[in-house]
């Protein structure tokens, strides 16, 4: 007997492992950003941008603290999915280049596997979509084999 693949697309479970990702993903990334805000004030995260030597510190602390938070709730809504998985992957990419290049890979020595696999789960899921159980579905329509060559 010759096993057989369940098409991708066809999968009863994609559209609940594509909403667990997303879930996942966007709490982590809600937390985070929240946590720039009240932890203890965004004015201490400008502080510490500043010591990082991030380049405009009042600029970009709110600025990466704000597309945490709003962007960690597009993914947990599914809305504009693959905009915010590149403008979360290119943030990640950054923090990366200032923070963790220097400092090996384990996140617990201030390494960059985190980053790395935050970008990699963004750009999987940037990639498969967000899914049937999504506001891009709701907005966009399902993700089908045929709409998709339709876009093609």
């Amino acid at each position: 007997m010759h096993a057989t693949q369940t098409p991708y697309t066809e999968n009863p479970w994609r559209a609940i492992i594509l909403l667990l990702c997303r879930c996942a993903l966007g709490v982590v990334f809600i937390a985070h950003g929240w946590s720039k805000f009240t932890d203890p004030t965004i004015q201490a995260t400008i502080k510490q941008f500043t010591a990082w030597h991030i380049p405009q510190p009042g600029i970009a602390a709110p600025l990466v603290a704000l597309l945490e938070l709003l962007g960690g709730a597009c993914l947990v809504l599914g809305a504009y999915t693959w905009v915010v998985c590149v403008l979360l992957s290119l943030e990640m990419a950054g923090a990366i280049w200032f923070l963790h290049k220097d400092n090996g890979i384990f996140v617990g020595q201030g390494g960059w596997e985190l980053c790395a696999a935050l970008i990699a789960a963004l750009m999987c899921l940037s990639l498969a979509s967000a899914g049937d159980w999504s506001y891009d579905s709701w907005a966009n329509g399902p993700d089908t084999p045929r709409r998709r060559r339709r876009r093609s």
